[in-house]
């Protein structure tokens, strides 16, 4: 018996040296408790039991100590869930408010309360605060009001310590080990030295706890294998992953020892592109009830009523004309539907649907339990699923939460009969909160929050940092290593501002009835457990997406020199080069292509979208378009002044009224100012063409005409210039070419009717690297330009192109 602290940083060897302790013990006959994330079961137990059988080992979650030390005891209540406690605070808040609370608002307060109750803070020792606090308060003391005898998760955690402390805790192991987490709360801890009384406890954490002295501290292990690679965008990034793992894998790799990182939300685009590889992906990300097919669905009908939509409505056979004419006519919302049905002949099924979808205002608890389970029924019948047979049932495959319902994570398998168990039981947590139609929102709300086990099949493991903490594998893949992509979470929270909280040395020291604080520096030991989670750590990242350029994070890059990604062998059908890309006939071309020179913001347009540029060019003005705002034909006439003069700035005034005090607020400038100047690019071919300039002791001052109120300050102003490439691209010329006049670049966005705003903290005074990418894609730009070779690039500006409607690339996306 005794409590052993044992520290290192990551991948110095703790998990192998408690494994080894474990293994030790279960071989002569001694039961171990083993406690991690649920994320590294299978991970704790592949390394147990690589010598063969292992008896007496059992993995549990910190929750589930509570809950095994509690039932020996005899002192367990009914459990409230994840959904269970969003529920009793919409309660909570629709008592304290008079009025049916959103999810989301509940979210909020929910959160608050279990961050409280993890620290064993109750509604009382809440610090005094604003009247936002005082609600919390409120709804806290309800909240536990309206609970009654039930426990929540962290009522477990509380009863087990005061159990503990009691002296009546008695783990049914002989050894309790505690591994894969990066730090444990005040309550945990004390927990565990307690229990170290009654049986051997042994903890790993990477660094000790304030007030905790280790017994063991391990020193770093040699730095592991980090090769970081730089690719054009995510797009190759994913691609050559892709090819890396193919290879990995037919060398004999096996496929549990090698990983993907990604940050969250990312994975499903990876998972559709492995199949076009033949990788084999295990998503690891947490499923909930509402990404299963019939959840989906369920989901789906439940918002249909109030978000009427064509994608909704595509499982419905009877309305499916009514959807295909809502995606062909790109239309939503209730009028445009009633007046589409009616056209279609079938507004009588649309009633009919509408209101077999509406919850029945009027009725008993009983009735609006009929309801849902018929809801539930129709939720089931409606999936297309591929039932396998397992056993005497079947089981419904998990569908990618970003799709329509249709589409399926293959493998990842939930049963039927669990399902509907679940759904109706989070149906009847919502009646607790809603009536009426509100409760559709939250029975919805509540189907996300459920959290589901599915059965996958073995593969590459893909998975964010979460689930990558404490593990260990042979090869890994940290992709998307960019700035604000990982992070250990920690902001500013909504009720409790940080000047109130403590630092966590002081709660572990003794402090009590007071909240942590929230900035930690957790990221320093984040970034070093993802690289050094492996033998061999390759770290990805894009150095630009459509949103624009991308910087890496230094400390997931370490002193590594990033390089560009090298060549492979090719991996996909797809990247087979299969007839020649289509080259566009020059002759019938815009002016664009064919009639040099051009500009450089031309030139960047067409490097967004050549498709774009070139339809535009070749069908010209088109009469649907509207009228142009008058700022640009303002704008025009004031560049094709070169300079002004008191006659002409007077004729422009009374040729655009709108601006008249705009340039005689600015008169002085104005004269000051050379506008149109035009910097050769490529001669004779590209031309740079700045809307305003002016050079004075040593200093060029470039300005930018912008939009009325499109640049309020100096953010929007820096987001304005790093849109275009004229600008800093001027700025690098200058510099390179004017050194004895020029020995810094001002740039500033100037809306017309505002005033102008610079866009960087001072002058530009060598080439930035941003500079330097923009003559880069410049060129490369130019090269395509001249073979001709007009290809789509979908993304978020399709949404404002005029010609999206003959390229089909554009209209997909």
């Amino acid at each position: 018996m005794g409590f052993d602290l044992l520290t290192g940083p990551p991948g110095s060897g703790k998990t192998s040296l408690l494994i080894e302790r474990a293994v030790e013990l279960s071989a002569r006959g001694r039961r171990v408790w083993w406690a991690g994330l649920p994320s590294q079961r299978s991970d704790v137990y592949r390394r147990a039991t690589r010598q063969g059988a292992l008896l007496g080992l059992e993995f549990q979650t910190m929750q589930q100590v509570y809950y095994r030390l509690l039932a020996h005891a005899r002192r367990l209540k009914p459990l409230i869930v994840g959904t269970g406690r969003l529920a009793l605070v919409g309660e909570a808040l629709a008592y304290e408010r008079k009025r049916l609370p959103s999810p989301g608002e509940a979210r909020l307060f929910a959160a608050a309360v279990a961050e409280a109750k993890r620290y064993a803070v109750g509604p009382a020792d809440l610090p005094a605060g604003d009247s936002e606090l005082e609600r919390l308060r409120t709804v806290f003391r309800t909240y536990e009001r309206l609970k009654g005898d039930a426990w929540d998760y962290d009522d477990f955690r509380i009863e087990a310590l005061r159990l503990a402390e009691s002296g009546a805790a008695s783990p049914e192991a002989d050894a309790l080990i505690v591994d894969g987490f990066r730090e444990l709360s005040p309550v945990d801890l004390h927990l565990l030295s307690l229990l170290g009384e009654r049986c051997e406890v042994r903890l790993a954490l990477p660094q000790a706890p304030a007030g905790l002295i280790p017994g063991k501290v391990l020193a770093p292990r040699d730095a592991a294998s980090r090769t970081v690679y730089r690719a054009p965008n995510p797009v190759s990034e994913a691609r050559w992953v892709l090819n890396s793992l193919k290879r990995d894998l037919a060398c004999g790799v096996d496929p549990l020892d090698l990983a993907v990182i990604l940050p969250g939300g990312e994975s499903v685009a990876f998972s559709a592109l492995a199949d076009e590889y033949g990788v084999p992906v295990m998503d690891e990300r947490p499923t909930s009830l509402a990404d299963t097919v019939p959840g989906r669905l369920l989901v789906e009908l439940l918002e249909l009523p109030d978000y009427p939509t064509a994608s909704r409505l595509l499982p419905v056979r009877e309305l499916a004309s009514l959807a295909d004419a809502a995606i062909e006519e790109g239309v939503a919302g209730h009028a445009a539907f009633e007046r589409l049905a009616r056209r279609l002949g079938v507004g009588a099924s649309w009633e009919s649907w509408l209101a077999r979808l509406r919850v029945p205002e009027e009725g008993s608890a009983a009735r609006i339990d009929a309801w849902a389970t018929s809801l539930v029924d129709l939720a089931l019948s409606l999936a297309d699923l591929e039932l396998e047979v397992d056993g005497p049932r079947g089981a419904l495959r998990v569908a990618d939460s970003g799709g329509t319902g249709t589409t399926r994570r293959s493998g990842a398998e939930v049963l039927p009969e669990r399902f509907r168990e679940q759904a109706l039981l989070r149906a009847k947590e919502a009646q607790r909160v809603a009536a009426g139609q509100g409760f559709r929102a939250w029975w919805a709300a509540l189907l996300a929050d459920t959290h589901t086990s599915v059965r996958r099949p073995g593969g590459v493991a893909l998975m964010d940092e979460r689930q990558a903490s404490g593990r260990r594998f042979r090869r890994a893949y940290l992709m998307r290593a960019n700035e604000g992509a990982y992070g250990a979470g920690e902001r500013e929270d909504y009720f409790v501002p940080e000047e109130c909280r403590e630092p966590l040395a002081a709660l572990l020291e003794g402090a009590r009835s007071v909240l942590p604080r929230r900035f930690e520096g957790r990221e320093r030991l984040l970034f070093e457990e993802l690289t050094s989670l492996a033998d061999e750590v390759v770290v990805t990242y894009p150095s630009g997406d459509q949103g624009g350029p991308l910087l890496p994070e230094t400390g997931l890059l370490g002193d590594a020199v990033p390089q560009p990604l090298p060549a492979q062998q090719l991996g996909s059908r797809i990247e087979l080069a299969v007839g020649e890309s289509y080259l566009a006939d020059r002759s019938r071309t815009g002016e664009l292509t064919v009639g040099w020179p051009i500009t450089l913001e031309d030139l960047r347009r067409f490097d967004q979208c050549a498709m774009r540029q070139w339809l535009e060019g070749l069908l010209g003005e088109r009469r649907d378009e509207p009228a142009a705002p008058w700022w640009r034909s303002f704008r025009q006439e004031l560049l094709a002044q070169t300079r002004l003069d008191a006659g002409r700035l007077e004729l422009l005034c009374s040729r655009y009224p709108k601006a008249a005090s705009w340039l005689e607020r600015h008169r002085q400038l104005l004269l000051e100012l050379s506008f149109g100047v035009a910097l050769p690019v490529v001669p004779n071919h590209v031309s740079a063409r700045l809307d305003a300039a002016v050079t004075a002791q040593g200093e060029a001052r470039i300005y930018a005409f912008a939009p009325p109120a499109e640049v309020a300050d100096r953010p929007s102003a820096e987001q304005f210039i790093e849109g275009r490439w004229t600008e800093l691209w001027a700025a690098g010329h200058m510099l390179e070419r004017f050194p004895q006049q020029v020995e810094g670049v001002r740039l500033f966005a100037w809306p017309f009717l505002g005033d102008p705003i610079e866009a960087y903290d001072g002058a530009i005074g060598y080439e930035w690297g941003r500079i330097a990418s923009r003559r880069r894609r410049a060129q490369e730009a130019l090269e395509r330009l001249r073979n001709g070779s007009i290809e789509p690039a979908p993304g978020f500006h399709c949404g404002s192109c005029s010609v999206r409607d003959v390229c089909r690339e554009g209209a997909q996306s």
